[in-house]
């Protein structure tokens, strides 16, 4: 009897013990660890051909992150995926899957960052798995120890007649290792490989009995999905339990199965076990990439950027990417999984002081503290514009649209970073939210510019840098509370700038729904930061693209390489509207697009380091103020001053662009320069608010403290607030 096996490649995980080439934006599953090609590569290709002729296998079916859809379809782009919005485990996963199936439909589950080298052996053992699936059995794949492992589960089986699958008596946890060792003198106990098959309507059975919350919230979160990429509803997926499929279901029914195979096997858990894999012997090295070494044995050794030399030590795993080094004990597999960790949590305020880092939170706290407090206007609702010097809100000022959004951005933000009220920071987000769907749309789609303390309307055209911020704070809000509508104004933000403002001759979008000139750069550098803060939310390709788009035009329009000078304004067809010399730019956005290409870098594997290293040094050699070492507003490419003045929001630029290059600056470079803003700026005015303007001179010129410098504020202190 021919088996058709349907694989499903479960691609949840994130390899946090092979940092730091596995991240989380790249983890393990998408690397080249074991071959030339990567792991989930190597997994869909088991599937091709076999050598069974019972067996036949279809198409792949992936189950994964909707964060990584660009990379599964990179990887795999023929194969169906299930995209899930956030991670729930692999009950939900499994659960998904075989919904997506007819009921007797044999399902093979396995995850994508195994490494299996007989896959012969694999297949043989599918066919007896099959037997018994096809007779109603939920069949595990125990994998025949050959050491007292101490991280691996065990399945107790009792065996059986050779060919056949085993009855299995208990599922155990990692042991010991002596409970490991008295494991393998009995002979019953194999390793849970965590690969399964099943008829659909066995799993589904077995999950309506024994985990109905898990199917239930399935059912909602794929309802209506038809296409072969199916988006899992995130609303009704967040209520889905966060469970694996072993306690939802394998230690608890009554028909599991298991059958024994040797198939050299292994779940690459960490570098020892690579090592292990990739050598034939503990003393031998494994090396990849630019590696010297010398009186050396036992070493993992890999470099995807700078050459390694190594003389003199032994048992080491020794790692290096174009941003990071990490060494420890081969033996050390927990270590790593820490270290990436503590790095990827403070990675840009290592090397900072603990008293620096301290002073940036506590003036964080007290900022949101101040603004949860008088930055709502509870008379007519919505945020204020900015606060008298004395502290208490100006509710007399127009509002600009575009800051109500970066304040509903500052809130949930907040929450990302663990301010101690959530509460009153999630209040004020769903506050915000409410007050720009119900106060704040136009009657023609988009979002007005202009509106009076009362929310009447002063000005209704729709603008691109407002739009850009509907986008950026409706994604932020729905990250830090999946709050639906949030997501509803960023898609609504989007879809009217692509529908109205979208210049697809020339690239890039209109100014305004009035089509007003000079064209700028500035909206386009916040629609990326939008684009990059909504793929994060969303997991969405087509955010990327349009982030990609932006840059595109960053490198061939408005950076001129041979002035190093970003400029500002420009023709309609993206030609400067000034001569060379007379071309007017910001330091502090040379500071701003520095910091959002890097995050782009990170996002899509791009490369602008030389274009962020000449931003950065242009404005440090041509954008300060000799006399007060800050920033100043704005100049002519010619050296022209234009507005010798000194803004906050240019200081707090060059922070955050100093902590993201640490090869370009120093902690040292970057702590002295913060003491500064601090010292000039953040620690004068009202408590919880901030000094705006300086004068050429260096002399406080600010009347009123704008609410816009929040944001500012938070995007560069969260850096080191971790």
């Amino acid at each position: 009897m021919t088996h058709t096996i349907h694989p499903v490649i479960l691609c949840g995980g994130s390899g946090t013990r092979l940092w730091p080439l596995s991240t989380p934006e790249r983890p393990k599953q998408f690397l080249a660890l074991t071959s030339d090609r990567s792991m989930i590569e190597e997994t869909a290709a088991r599937f091709v051909t076999s050598e069974v002729t019972s067996l036949q296998f279809s198409e792949t079916l992936v189950v994964g992150s909707k964060r990584h859809a660009r990379l599964l379809t990179t990887a795999l782009p023929d194969a169906k995926k299930i995209l899930e919005p956030f991670g729930r485990n692999s009950a939900p996963a499994v659960a998904a899957a075989s919904l997506d199936y007819d009921p007797e439909d044999l399902i093979l589950i396995l995850p994508a960052d195994h490494d299996i080298r007989d896959v012969p052996a694999f297949h043989r053992a599918i066919e007896i798995a099959a037997k018994a699936a096809a007779n109603d059995a939920i069949v595990t794949f125990g994998i025949e120890p050959s050491h007292p492992a101490t991280g691996y589960g065990y399945i107790k089986s009792i065996p059986g007649a050779a060919g056949a699958a085993h009855a299995v008596e208990a599922f155990v946890e990692k042991p010991d290792l002596a409970t490991a060792e008295a494991y393998l003198a009995t002979g019953t106990y194999l390793w849970n490989a965590g690969i399964f098959l099943f008829k659909a309507r066995t799993m589904l059975d077995a999950l309506s009995e024994h985990a109905p919350d898990v199917l239930a919230g399935v059912k909602r979160a794929m309802a209506g999905a038809v296409s072969d990429t199916v988006h899992l509803d995130p609303d009704a997926f967040a209520e889905t339990p966060s469970i694996s499929i072993d306690y939802a279901v394998m230690e608890n029914a009554a028909n599991v199965q298991t059958v024994p195979v040797s198939m050299g096997w292994s779940d690459v858990g960490g570098y020892r076990a690579l090592h292990e894999l990739l050598t034939q012997s503990p003393s031998e090295n494994c090396t990849s990439g630019s590696v010297v070494l010398q009186n050396a044995e036992g070493l993992y050794v890999r470099s995807e950027g700078p050459a390694i030399s190594v003389n003199g030590v032994s048992n080491l795993v020794i790692v290096a990417t174009p941003d990071e080094v990490m060494i420890t004990p081969m033996e050390d597999d927990a270590a790593v999984k820490t270290l990436g960790a503590a790095v990827q949590s403070n990675r840009h305020a290592l090397g900072i002081s603990p008293d620096l880092r301290a002073r940036a939170k506590d003036w964080l706290w007290s900022a949101f503290e101040t603004w949860s407090k008088v930055g709502w206007d509870d008379t007519h609702g919505g945020f204020v514009e900015q606060l008298n010097m004395d502290g208490s809100p100006d509710r007399e000022a127009t509002r600009r649209v575009r800051v109500q959004a970066r304040q509903v951005f500052s809130f949930a933000k907040a929450i990302d970073m663990g301010w101690p009220d959530p509460a009153t920071a999630s209040d004020l987000v769903a506050r915000g939210i409410e007050y720009i769907d119900t106060r704040l749309r136009h009657a023609e789609g988009g979002f007005v510019h202009l509106i009076n303390p009362d929310g009447s309307v002063i000005d209704d055209r729709r603008d691109l840098y407002d739009h850009a911020f509907m986008i950026l704070a409706g994604s932020a809000a729905y990250r830090a509370t999946g709050n639906q509508t949030a997501l509803n104004i960023a898609n609504d933000a989007l879809a009217y700038v692509d529908t109205h403002l979208k210049d697809t001759e020339r690239g890039g979008w209109f100014e305004s729904s009035q089509f007003e000139l000079p064209r700028r750069a500035n909206p386009h550098m916040h629609m990326l930061e939008a684009m990059l803060e909504y793929h994060a939310a969303t997991g969405s390709d087509a955010a990327l693209d349009h982030a990609a788009e932006i840059v595109r035009l960053f490198e061939t329009k408005f950076f001129n390489p041979a002035t190093d000078i970003m400029a500002e304004f420009f023709n309609k067809d993206w030609s400067p509207i000034a001569s060379e010399a007379e071309t007017i730019w910001e330091p502090g956005h040379h500071y701003e697009w520095a910091t959002l290409l890097a995050m782009f870098d990170q996002a899509t594997g791009h490369d602008s380091v030389s274009w962020r290293r000449r931003l950065n040094r242009k404005a440090d050699i041509s954008g300060m103020n000799s006399q007060t070492g800050f920033l100043i507003n704005q100049l002519k490419a010619d050296g022209t001053v234009l507005n010798a003045k000194s803004r906050l929001w240019h200081q707090l630029e060059r922070f955050r662009s100093q902590l993201i290059h640490p090869t370009q600056y120093s902690p040292s470079q970057s702590a002295a320069f913060a003491d500064d803003v601090f010292d000039g700026y953040l620690g004068l005015g009202p408590i919880g608010g901030w000094l705006d303007e300086l004068g050429a001179d260096g002399q406080p010129i600010s009347d009123k403290v704008p609410a816009s410098m929040l944001y500012h504020a938070v995007t560069s202190l969260a850096l080191l607030s971790a």
